[in-house]
């Protein structure tokens, strides 16, 4: 009797070790996953709100510290898309390395407000009208919102 339980104590504990390395395989996936539908949901939003003139600041504004890129052609779109998706990636690992495990909504606002400071820095906030600081400041916080509540979702859940 005695060989036995100890022998169902060895499966758990290896069940409980496999467990904790595909949570950290299934946690990077995540971040990866939501950095793809971020880019695809956050770069439509953008690509709309320029199209309706909310915004002078296109999906191709992330390809302008590449020189000879028209922003507004399609390789400017496209790899505005790509360093977008790069961008988010980056965001989305900090987000998950430092403020994930804080089980707070508003959380990802605070990281929206924090990248809409960092990109007011590289596109001249201080020239923007009222206009344009409304529909920027929009797009980051809810971007913000949506990487924080998708990833802090994902920490309850692994957490349960």
């Amino acid at each position: 009797m005695e060989v036995t339980n100890t022998r169902g104590r060895q499966r758990d504990y290896k069940a409980e070790q496999g467990g904790q390395r595909t949570g950290t395989k299934m946690a990077m996936s995540k971040v990866l996953e939501l950095a793809f539908w971020g880019t695809v949901i956050w770069g439509i939003v953008r690509l709309v709100a320029h199209f309706l003139n909310l915004t002078p600041y296109g999906l191709g504004a992330y390809a302008r510290p590449l020189a000879g890129v028209d922003e507004n052609s399609m390789a400017g779109i496209g790899l505005g898309a790509a360093i977008l998706f790069v961008e988010v990636l980056v965001a989305t690992f900090i987000f998950s390395m430092f403020f994930s495990k804080q089980r707070v909504w508003w959380s990802g606002l605070l990281f929206g407000l924090v990248m809409l400071m960092i990109a007011g820095f590289f596109f001249r906030m201080g020239n923007w009208n009222l206009d344009v600081l409304t529909s920027e400041g929009a797009w980051y916080l809810s971007f913000g919102l949506f990487i924080g509540m998708t990833l802090t979702l994902e920490r309850s859940d692994e957490d349960e």
